[in-house]
């Protein structure tokens, strides 16, 4: 197969592309931010039930994940491969988000652990019809190894704004109409915001943006690729990594509203505070996007996961009252995040890319649903883990904590985190492709196809 030499992408178009991140940012993110805090504090769940219900969430992801990837690859008709299963999906974040994070409007059932659950699953379930399609669709739009960092630096923005934006309106709401300061009443703002915004910006980016045919629809058993995907070493010290990283993240988010409120006590100022963090991940992005283009995306990557070794230790040095050093540290760590998912997204897609030449065949659907799985499969597991262990270390949201089980809460928010990203260091270190050594692939590849040309 030839090298593809397609015009660089508008800036409109890689604008346009990255709007529906925004709105799944709205819909997902307070899962992990709001829900362990509001559940057990306002609605009367136990930290375990609602560690245990939102890792139970993700179980059905066993099946959806791989079957979505996989026939998202092999959707025809004229709407082509993705579009038809995003838009469905949009539907069920919508509606699923709107009840998860408004339990006490239009609704008059019990907001108990069944509740929770089942408009849970629904959650992930449109959240899988959007993901996996979407970003098979952005690993497709282009060949160009910088490119596609700009394609995900694009995406992973309007992200960011997403996360800003989770924090920012609740705060304004509060300050100009006394309603959004508090987590429970933030939440409710959001979900408002994510029945409104998912079907808007995803329509507008289906009617906008062109799919891209990259390489024909695949006829190989779907089990022939799976056996090719693990033993592509290359995916998976990449999936690894990412994953290692993915779970030090989904474990700090999981009891940092429980951190903030507890050791900090910051509950009133929390998400104003959160806005260090995020509005650093804005602005660092373009800046990890640059220097990746110039020393690489693997360096870049690992610089950013140094930085977070190196600063989620200082979270031990907080105590009640520390609201300025809580948003400095917040900040760094804010810094650090900005490359990760854009220059993650951009060198799968790299990979990806080096298996469909391999087996000739659009096998990007089935990649990202082995990603998206691994990744859920990873944040739920923190869920499930984390929440439970501060309950048998004695930490409870809802009782009278003294200073042993504050320090238990603290030391479970440093030292898992520190301990998984320090692990994803290590295994990036060994992961092998660059630009130099893609084109050298595609180059052979290359000569592959025409050797075969020629046969025929």
């Amino acid at each position: 197969m030839g090298e593809d030499k397609k015009a660089p992408l508008k800036q409109s178009t890689l604008m346009l592309f990255a709007l529906p991140e925004y709105a799944v940012y709205l819909a997902s993110i307070p899962v992990l931010l709001y829900l362990p805090l509001v559940y057990s504090k306002d609605f009367g769940l136990s930290l375990t039930e609602v560690g245990l219900i939102l890792m139970l969430a993700r179980v059905t992801d066993v099946i959806t994940d791989p079957l979505i990837g996989t026939l998202s690859d092999r959707t025809p008709g004229p709407f082509g491969r993705r579009k038809p299963w995003i838009a469905g999906g949009a539907l069920l974040m919508m509606v699923s988000a709107f009840q998860l994070f408004n339990p006490t409007v239009l609704n008059e059932l019990p907001i108990d652990k069944w509740f929770l659950l089942s408009w849970s699953i629904t959650l992930w379930l449109g959240w899988t019809m959007v993901n996996i399609p979407y970003y098979a669709w952005g690993a497709e739009l282009s060949d160009d190894y910088f490119e596609r960092t700009r394609i995900t630096g694009w995406r992973q923005a309007f992200g960011f704004l997403g996360n800003v934006s989770v924090l920012t309106i609740p705060v304004l709401a509060g300050k100009f109409f006394g309603y959004g300061n508090l987590p429970k009443e933030g939440l409710t703002i959001i979900g408002t915001m994510a029945l409104i915004m998912l079907p808007i910006l995803i329509a507008i980016t289906l009617a906008s943006v062109p799919e891209r045919e990259a390489y024909p629809r695949p006829k190989a058993h779907i089990f022939k690729h799976a056996k090719a995907m693990f033993s592509n070493g290359a995916f998976m010290l990449l999936f690894t990594g990412f994953m290692m990283m993915s779970l030090g993240t989904g474990w700090g988010s999981a009891c940092f509203m429980l951190f903030a409120t507890y050791v900090v006590e910051a509950e009133g100022q929390t998400q104003q505070i959160l806005l260090g963090y995020y509005g650093a991940n804005i602005l660092a992005l373009p800046l990890w996007v640059m220097l990746s283009e110039r020393i690489g995306k693997k360096p870049t990557w690992m610089i950013g996961g140094a930085l977070f070794v190196l600063i989620t230790p200082s979270f031990l040095l907080l105590g009640p009252g520390d609201l300025w050093g809580l948003f400095a540290c917040l900040a760094i760590y804010g810094i650090a995040g900005g490359n990760f998912g854009a220059l993650s997204m951009s060198m799968k897609a790299d990979v990806i890319e080096i298996a469909s030449r391999r087996s000739t065949e659009n096998i990007s659907g089935a990649y990202i649903a082995v990603w998206s799985l691994g990744q859920k499969m990873v944040t739920a597991l923190a869920l499930g883990l984390c929440l439970p262990f501060l309950e048998y270390l004695g930490f409870d949201p809802n009782g009278n904590n003294g200073p042993t089980e504050i320090q238990a809460l603290a030391y479970v928010y440093v030292f898992p985190p520190w301990l998984f990203y320090a692990t994803s260091v290590l295994i990036i270190w060994r992961y092998p492709i660059s630009s130099e050594r893609l084109t050298r692939i595609r180059k052979a590849f290359q000569r592959r196809d025409e050797r075969r040309a020629t046969t025929a």
